[in-house]
């Protein structure tokens, strides 16, 4: 009985904000839906094709002259590149989901026995040569590989010099990543961006709403989960393996979680087109908005106190990972319970296996 009552109060709740929406132009709700693809999602999409773009530059450049110069620029706008990715992550709302293209332009760990069966095929590394690829053989995780890949006595630069079918495989699984990221954004752009703002059902997968602040709390879990806690041995297994990380051949797995999380916290509250602002507005308080600030606080304090890399830090036993994982509890908490109720959104399951 209590069950039923508890969806008829959310159904009041939610009911009453949508008449809110509809009788104030000016209300944060109906700012969301007009606005919250041209403020918040559009732009980090063109960060990361303006960021993937400046990298097909490099590599052309480094293809010309395979300096350790060029070399170094590409590697570090490899790290710009997940970066910038991992902002777009937390858009991934389940329409945009099911047509995969996160996982195309970013499925780890890299599967290194078939990149290089791929390379040693020697031949024209063209676009339907790429799309027809095991998404392990290429995307951003197999330009890690290839950048930051230490195999015996040579290094990633070495064997990139050594090979130009190899420099012409890293080019052409760059530019599949930029045909990629044009492809999502003409999605939006051709139809989905007003479907999403028109979605205002009751039903949480036609609500805009519901999605995207569902995708909040599935990257914030798939971070605590699949980021941290099965490489650190926090979850089911003490067994720890640090190869499950994300982006531990560059070391930069600790900067990309912290990236989806800046995303998650602008996408939240600082931002122009907000949900704390929903929040508040719908409670008349600023008490939980107040609570996940400050959990947002302790999270990047932990991610600070981890003074080395993840990778490292894991392998090391610091217990400061640990800190940060059990920190994370408590910031999918408030948006899984207080916002979420306040929203009068239904928290759909977490695909904490994935992105």
């Amino acid at each position: 009985m209590k069950k039923h009552f508890f969806f008829f109060l959310s159904a009041i709740t939610f009911l009453s904000s949508c008449s809110k929406e509809n009788s104030n132009s000016s209300s944060a709700i109906h700012l969301f839906h007009e606005e919250y693809y041209s403020v918040n999602i559009l732009p980090s999409l063109n960060n990361f094709k303006a960021a993937i773009e400046k990298q097909i530059t490099l590599t052309e450049d480094f293809k010309t002259n395979t300096t350790q110069e060029n070399f170094t620029l590409l590697q570090t706008q490899w790290v710009n590149c997940a970066s910038t990715f991992s902002k777009t992550r937390v858009y991934n709302v389940v329409d945009v989901k099911s047509l995969y293209y996160d996982i195309i332009i970013y499925n780890f760990p890299a599967k290194p026995s078939f990149i290089e069966s791929n390379i040693l095929e020697k031949t024209t590394f063209n676009t339907d040569y790429v799309s027809n690829s095991s998404t392990v053989s290429k995307g951003l995780a197999a330009m890690e590989y290839l950048l930051y890949n230490e195999n015996g006595t040579k290094n990633s630069l070495t064997l990139l010099q050594e090979d130009t079918f190899r420099v012409n495989y890293l080019l052409a699984i760059t530019k599949e990543n930029l045909r990629q990221i044009n492809l999502l954004i003409d999605f939006w752009e051709q139809g989905y961006k007003d479907t999403f703002k028109n979605y205002k059902s009751l039903s949480c997968i036609e609500n805009a709403r519901c999605l995207a602040f569902n995708q909040l709390i599935n990257i914030i879990d798939i971070i605590r989960v699949t980021k941290i806690g099965k490489p650190a041995g926090l979850e089911k297994t003490p067994n720890t393996d640090v190869e499950l990380l994300e982006a531990y051949r560059s070391k930069s797995s600790l900067k990309l979680i912290q990236s989806s999380l800046e995303e998650i916290q602008n996408a939240y509250a600082l931002s122009s087109v907000n949900f704390a602002n929903i929040v508040d507005e719908i409670s008349d308080s600023s008490e939980i908005s107040t609570e996940i600030n400050n959990s947002f606080n302790t999270v990047f304090n932990n991610i600070d106190a981890i003074d080395i890399d993840l990778y490292t830090a894991i392998s090391n036993g610091d217990k400061s990972v640990e800190t940060l994982y059990n920190s994370l509890f408590d910031l999918i908490k408030y948006f899984s319970v207080d916002a979420a109720s306040t929203l009068s959104v239904n928290v759909l399951p977490t695909d904490n296996d994935g992105d």
